[in-house]
This record gives C-alpha cells, structure tokens and sequence, in this order.
C-alpha cells in the first residue's frame, strides 16, 4: 500500500490509518498516512485485512471492490448451505420485487437487507443484522452496487457475503457487478481456536492466492 505524505490543503479531508478513518484535523502535517487504492481487487482485500488466522478489530472501512464472479462462485462451493442461509437471512422476497421494479424505471435504487434471523448464534442469542442497506446504480461499464454495514466479519462474513451479492445481482436480474463499494461502521477478524473461521480461513486462502 502506497504510503503518502498529505499537503496543507487536505485539512478537511478523511484519511485511512491503521483501519480507521479519522479526521485530517487530528494529525499534524507531518504525519504520513496510508492511503487505500482506489479499488481493490478481492485477493488484495482479503490478504491486507486478514494477513493470518488471529482475531483482530479494525473499526471502520471504507473499501471499493473490483467484482470477480469467480471468487463467490468457489467459494459457495465450500459450503452451499451457508450460502443459502445468508441469503435466507438478508434477501427479503417483498424488497427484492419493489428494488426490481424501480430499477425498471430508474437507472439507481436503494435497496434494505434483512427481516428476520433464525437460529441460536454465539452464546445462545441470535446477533443483530450485519448487513443493513445498500445503493444500486446502473453505469456504462455495469451496475454498481454500494453496501452499509453495522459490522463485518472479515473472514466468514466477507466470504459468504461474496455469495449473497452475486445472488443478489441474479435475483433482480442485473449484470455482474462492475464494482461493490463496501462502508462498515466495524470490521474485525473473528479468529478463535476451535472455532469454523478456522477451518474455512486455510481454504480461502487457497481460492484468494490460486486465482490472482
């Protein structure tokens, strides 16, 4: 990642440092602050947040992606099950018929996740909805898509969501991605010993270096 030193003119600016954007008021101009590339591609992504299976917390990021429909595709071939279940989760039927029509008359549409989860989750009780909302826009080179996120996991959590937004572009009919803007409030590496992430990050791993 190419690291920059920014000019006095930048005071109002956000910048990217450690995983957290901060305000440019915060430094003194003679700090050198690390920028994120425009866009990542998905190997990059995953091999800069989640270098190692270790838990870790980043806080927010803001991360635009150049879609490859050849990652999600490998990785529902891991588990379909839990493909299906995230998208059971967030793809509400009622929202994906409302998102489909006003794409038909316009070029943009937002775009709610999520209605109802089922299931234990950790410690008995089922988690809050990660994945909140989104923004949809049609452009010359393919549809854009940009998510919101109250939290993401970067390794299970990014992986199957992967699976969840290449359905979602079927389920209304779109093209592939062209890019999908990622903003997260949180974001962290769930790393435990003897947890699924565990077993899952080694196979990731594989698909992210043997697909460069």
């Amino acid at each position: 990642m190419k690291t920059v030193r920014e000019g006095k003119s930048a005071s109002t600016s956000v910048v990217h440092r450690k995983g957290e954007l901060t305000p440019r008021s915060s430094y003194s101009d003679s700090d050198l602050v690390d920028f994120p590339p425009e866009s990542w591609t998905m190997p990059q992504f995953f091999s800069t947040f989640v270098p190692e299976y270790k838990s870790k917390v980043y806080g927010p990021i803001i991360a635009s992606l150049e879609w490859d429909v050849k990652y999600p595709a490998q990785i529902l071939g891991i588990s379909q099950k839990r493909a299906d279940r995230r998208c059971d989760d967030y793809l509400v039927t009622d929202e994906m018929i409302r998102v489909k029509r006003k794409l038909r008359s316009k070029n943009e549409a937002a775009i709610r996740f999520g209605e109802l989860k089922e299931g234990h989750g950790y410690r008995k009780e089922r988690g809050d909805f990660c994945l909140v909302g989104g923004a949809i826009k049609r452009t010359r080179h393919g549809p854009d898509l940009t998510v919101f996120y109250r939290s993401l996991e970067l390794i299970g959590g990014f992986a199957f969501d992967l699976c969840l937004l290449a359905k979602l572009g079927a389920v209304l009919d779109l093209e592939p991605w062209h890019r999908v803007k990622i903003f997260t409030c949180n974001a962290f590496i769930f790393g435990l010993k003897g947890n699924s992430n565990g077993v899952l990050y080694p196979k990731l791993a594989r698909i992210f270096r043997s697909t460069e």
